[in-house]
């Protein structure tokens, strides 16, 4: 079967830099989950989810979504991990205005923890049940085979930063306070 493919869909899959901004998943008739979503207005609309991992182009490492942790460390996302496995894959879904990102190995929507202070503030886990404000990103091309994640998260609307200064468990986590997209905030969608 031949496929449907928007010219945005190329950013994700590393292929060539795109313009528009949106969407940057591909969009198939023959592969993807597709659900329904009813809009403010009551209309239905399409979700289109593909899965994929994501890649830190500062340090060339899968972002993990870890569970090996407990409490406040649960789900946190890192990139860290040198090859995919379980904790590495996402399904990346975009409902006509922004994308949510899905943890594979629990079933969670990541979301930009706001709740916290100084260095956790706008810390990445896999852990909500649902898709609400903190769940909700942006993903544009930032140039061949790079894409930038900003959260939507209103007054934030920072980028995602995989912080490469921390040391220790703190290595490579993922925060959402890049204020412009600099190394930190560089990753490729697989």
């Amino acid at each position: 079967m031949k496929k449907v493919m928007v010219a945005t869909a190329l950013v994700l899959a590393g292929v060539g830099t795109v313009a528009a901004p949106a969407p940057v998943l591909a969009r198939s008739t023959t592969s993807g989950a597709a659900s329904s979503l009813v809009t403010a207005g009551g209309e239905a609309a399409v979700v289109k989810c593909q899965t994929r991992s994501l890649k830190s182009l500062a340090n060339g490492r899968y972002v993990s979504a870890e569970f090996g942790w407990s409490g406040d460390k649960y789900g946190m996302l890192r990139a860290r991990a040198t090859k995919v496995g379980p904790w590495e894959r996402f399904s990346i879904c975009y409902n006509g205005r922004n994308y949510t990102i899905k943890s594979l190995a629990n079933g969670k929507y990541v979301s930009a923890e706001f709740g916290w202070s100084r260095g956790d503030r706008g810390m990445l886990r896999a852990r909500a049940s649902s898709a609400g404000t903190w769940e909700r990103f942006h993903i544009a091309s930032c140039g061949t085979g790079c894409v930038s994640i900003r959260n939507l998260a209103v007054p934030s609307r920072n980028y995602v930063s995989a912080e490469l200064g921390n040391k220790g468990d703190k290595y490579g986590m993922l925060r959402a306070r890049g204020s412009k997209v600099g190394p930190w905030e560089k990753f490729r969608v697989q």
